[in-house]
């Protein structure tokens, strides 16, 4: 298994839902069972639950081979631009109306995995509703309906397709209150750094807010539509309401990702300065300490030829090299001291 990274386990239960993110970070999705390499999976809605069951109506393709694909073209009648649509990560929401079904596509955090170090990416989830059932397209495993308010319940079908939003802007937000506590924790461990390990963190993240600001503002949209297309989709009163209650959490959601992405771009120089202004008080200590030691090394070159026992012949060997050794100890707190009067020794702690 790929190597946590260390900026997690200084985290710690600072992060909410801290064990559902740990299980997401391995592969899979929190509170769900993975049941072996299965591409399909059954739900159905039991008094407002979404349960898994082989009789469900709502079917979940997780990678769809090709067959599936055919089957989903040729028998579903889904427009195949719309399908391959669900399956690129890089597709905008939209809803489009077909003859026999609704299409909508809508973007989603992926699951956190530790090969993308502290990259948090973004993923396409495709929703088709016929009158009868619902087909949900994902182009890999991610979870549809475990974030979000644990008692919001889905009546119908379409109360279904409110339940995957909600989960999908809440998803969002989860992942953002994580962004925030890793960046919280990289400008504390920046102030004493000296390398470039922590500004590359800074960027891989304000990446990753980048593909996140586009992500929900797409979602916004896509949401602005369904609004409009009310009675169109058929959404009753309460899922009307629903999807105002929708709309407000993924504008906040928005307006998160915006001030977050502003604030790690707009700080990044400064975080950068620091780096080479710890890197400079490291050089100026290191020189502080060679011109400490350049005269001592001259004078210990002096003792160590012949020409100091020469010089010294009739004395005790003891007490010649005791004398050079106070004379040493001497000269470097001398030196030292001089530095401290011109300010070259001091730090930046004593300013």
């Amino acid at each position: 298994m790929p190597k946590i990274p260390d900026i997690f386990l200084k985290l710690g239960s600072d992060v909410p839902n801290w064990g559902a993110f740990l299980l997401e970070r391995k592969g899979g999705a929190p509170f769900a069972e993975k049941k072996g390499n299965c591409m399909l999976k059954t739900f159905e809605i039991v008094d407002g639950k979404i349960t898994e069951s082989p009789n469900g109506a709502i079917f979940s393709y997780i990678s769809p081979t090709e067959e599936e694909k055919r089957y989903l073209v040729d028998t579903c009648q889904i427009d195949p631009h719309s399908l391959n649509s669900a399956l690129d990560p890089d597709e905008i929401s939209r809803v489009e109306f077909e003859d026999n079904h609704i299409a909508i596509i809508l973007k989603q955090p992926r699951n956190y995995s530790a090969e993308d170090l502290l990259g948090f990416g973004v993923t396409s989830v495709g929703i088709f509703l016929f009158d009868d059932k619902m087909i949900i397209v994902q182009p890999e495993e991610n979870p549809l309906f475990e974030y979000g308010r644990g008692a919001l319940r889905a009546r119908s079908l379409r109360g279904v397709i409110l339940r995957i939003l909600h989960h999908a802007t809440n998803h969002f937000l989860e992942h953002l209150k994580i962004i925030r506590l890793i960046s919280a924790r990289i400008e504390k461990d920046i102030e004493f750094s000296v390398s470039n390990h922590h500004l590359t963190e800074m960027f891989v993240l304000s990446k990753s807010l980048t593909y996140y600001e586009s992500a929900t503002t797409a979602n916004k949209v896509l949401l602005a539509k369904l609004v409009r297309d009310t009675e169109k989709i058929g959404f009753s009163e309460t899922e009307s309401e629903l999807l105002e209650d929708i709309i407000v959490e993924n504008n906040q959601c928005v307006r998160m990702t915006e001030i977050y992405t502003n604030i790690l771009v707009g700080m990044s120089d400064a975080r950068g300065s620091i780096v080479s202004n710890n890197l400079s008080v490291l050089m100026k200590q290191l020189a502080v300490i060679n011109i400490i030691f350049l005269p001592l090394n001259v004078i210990v070159g002096l003792g160590g030829m012949s020409e100091f026992t020469m010089m010294t012949q009739g004395v005790w060997w003891g007490h010649t090299y005791s004398a050079m050794t106070l004379l040493l100890v001497l000269l470097a707190y001398g030196t030292y001291y001089f530095l401290k009067k011109v300010n070259l020794s001091k730090s930046d702690d004593e300013f």
